[in-house]
């Protein structure tokens, strides 16, 4: 890394931790956790923060990614200050983290799927569950952040939401696309870091339905989802995230030549 890529990085993890600071009184410690499969690690620590890494044939392309919730009026807050976390390493792809209080538990399962070596291709899925704690109906918002930095490199991103369900952000031939069941009610694309920003005002936001498509730059862009959820009910959401490098053109053309004499090989 140059030394002013490296610069860089080291003030937005400095910005970040000031950001998340202004709402943490007595943070957990650290509980790092990391997967791995096939030609993908992803690093996460269930204890100050969710997932940070995300290698893909060596490039890693995720810089934060971490969830957010509102319980009726209060302000947003991460979710790892609800509770010290409980993780639970199931297999060398999936951990479960679990944070709880007396109104309400959060529970996350991650499975990391990777690709064949060189592919370019892994992917994330995630199952959230909220459960309400308590005898009556509990008014509760989350919010997913991410915060991709595609190709290693923080700028040059391009985002835009493909649909009710799915944003894409995107750097030259790279890809990553977050998809959600169910569909998000709310989003927002901006500039690192105001998003991050936001979420840690100690003020009550929403998400502005802004802005698609958005770049070239520094991007990232988060979901919202709010429900009342029924007492000693659950809020149940699926989510999955996929990282793709489309190959160069002329890699494209050199396939299509080579399907094209196995497909003659094997009419003679």
């Amino acid at each position: 890394m140059e030394g002013g890529q490296e610069r860089e990085l080291i003030m937005r993890k400095f910005v970040a931790l000031v950001l998340a600071s202004a709402v943490v009184v007595g943070a957990a410690h650290a509980q790092v956790f990391t997967l791995t499969d096939g030609n993908a690690v992803v690093d996460g620590d269930a204890g100050t923060g969710l997932l940070y890494n995300w290698f893909t044939d060596g490039v890693d392309h995720l810089f934060n990614q971490d969830y957010y919730f509102r319980v009726g009026a209060t302000p947003e807050a991460p979710i790892w200050t609800v509770s010290a976390p409980t993780l639970t390493q199931i297999a060398p792809n999936i951990a479960h983290v679990r944070y709880a209080n007396n109104v309400f538990a959060f529970d996350i399962t991650y499975t990391l799927i990777g690709g064949g070596p060189g592919s370019g291709t892994s992917d994330i899925g995630e199952i959230v569950r909220i459960t309400n704690l308590t005898n009556a109906p509990l008014a509760f918002s989350l919010f997913e952040y991410d915060d991709f930095d595609l190709n290693g490199t923080a700028g040059g991103d391009m985002a835009m939401v493909v649909n009710g369900s799915t944003i894409r952000q995107w750097e030259g031939l790279t890809t990553a696309l977050v998809g959600s069941v169910p569909p998000f009610d709310r989003w927002e694309i901006d500039a690192w870091p105001n998003i991050l920003a936001k979420l840690n005002d100690g003020n009550v936001d929403n998400l502005s339905n802004t802005t698609t498509p958005s770049g070239p730059g520094d991007l990232a862009f988060a979901m919202q989802w709010d429900r009342v959820i029924a007492p000693n009910g659950n809020f149940l959401m699926s989510k999955n995230k996929h990282i793709e490098v489309v190959p160069e053109p002329a890699t494209l053309a050199a396939l299509g030549l080579g399907l094209a004499a196995l497909l003659r090989r094997r009419r003679k």
